[in-house]
């Protein structure tokens, strides 16, 4: 395309969606720091946080997903519009993502306290905080995309997609939990004091799984088509669907893990020894799952 075929309009829009683009991803600085009861610039700078920085550009990193659903859209007709469109969609996809992380911390890991680990410096709850937004900031992002309008009349739809996210981390949740109790039977078998003790490949292992099957759920709104005569019945057709991606997503990423990790104990190395590599490889694997059947869905 050249120059001369790009509208001045659609480019003057673009750099105002740049704009409140960058303002959001400023904003999650504030925004960390008070859903953390920390000053930021000062768990960076002066106390040399790594576990909080971790946790911020996790954020960071979700919003950008997220802002992605949300400039995909038409451009409106004025810049009032346009500025109204992403600013109200980018801030309301912000809100949810820090949402999130505050229910999963207060209602499902409820034996640990992300926030108060993460001002103590511990990088593994830094890891399941990265997971957790990144999953939230995936699944908004598919709704944002697979809804074929990107007027106001989206927000319950969105608002469904975020419930449906916190289903999916409770589900996926609960199966990691139970699954390390069933491995470290006779041994220290709870996730969640782990993590508290420092297990950071544990951590970095449990943040990986919920983003790829976040990537699973995202994989099913190539099955379910959106009516707009029908919005709810399409949502909850995904929202089915997403439950059978789950399964079949934890079915594939064992069977790929034996395959791949062949001969070793990934209980013993990742569970009671930390061996972040190990855990690495299996986080890679799950996440790569994921991207594959979005893909093969899409």
């Amino acid at each position: 395309m050249n120059l001369s075929d790009i509208d001045i309009w659609n480019l003057q829009a673009l750099a105002l969606d740049l704009v409140i683009v960058i303002a959001l991803l400023i904003s999650m600085k504030f925004l960390k720091g008070f859903f953390s009861s920390v000053h930021s610039t000062e768990e960076l700078k002066e106390k040399n946080n790594a576990a909080f920085g971790i946790s911020y550009a996790g954020g960071i990193l979700a919003l950008g997903i997220m802002l992605t659903g949300v400039s995909s859209g038409e451009i409106a007709d004025t810049f009032l519009d346009e500025a109204l469109s992403v600013g109200g969609f980018g801030l309301l996809g912000l809100l949810m993502i820090m949402a999130g992380r505050f229910i999963q911390d207060r209602f499902v890991l409820t034996k640990l306290d992300v926030h108060a680990e993460l001002a103590k410096g511990n990088l593994a709850s830094a890891f399941v905080d990265v997971g957790h937004m990144l999953a939230v900031g995936l699944i908004v992002r598919a709704a944002m995309i697979w809804v074929p309008v990107s007027d106001w009349s989206i927000i319950p739809v969105l608002l469904v997609a975020f419930v449906l996210a916190q289903l999916v981390m409770l589900v996926a949740s609960i199966y990691r939990i139970k699954l390390f109790k069933a491995r470290n039977d006779g041994h220290d078998n709870c996730l969640q004091t782990a993590i508290a003790e420092g297990n950071y490949a544990l951590a970095l292992r449990y943040g990986a799984f919920m983003v790829g099957a976040a990537l699973a759920t995202n994989s099913m709104t190539g099955l379910v088509t959106y009516s707009l005569e029908n919005p709810w019945l399409s949502v909850v057709f995904w929202a089915g669907l997403s439950l059978v991606a789950i399964v079949i997503f934890a079915g594939l990423v064992m069977l790929t893990r034996k395959l791949v990790l062949s001969g070793i104990d990934v209980a013993e190395e990742v569970d009671r020894q930390k061996n972040a590599g190990v855990a690495a490889i299996e986080g890679a694997i799950f996440i790569a799952i994921g991207l594959i059947l979005a893909a093969l869905l899409a």
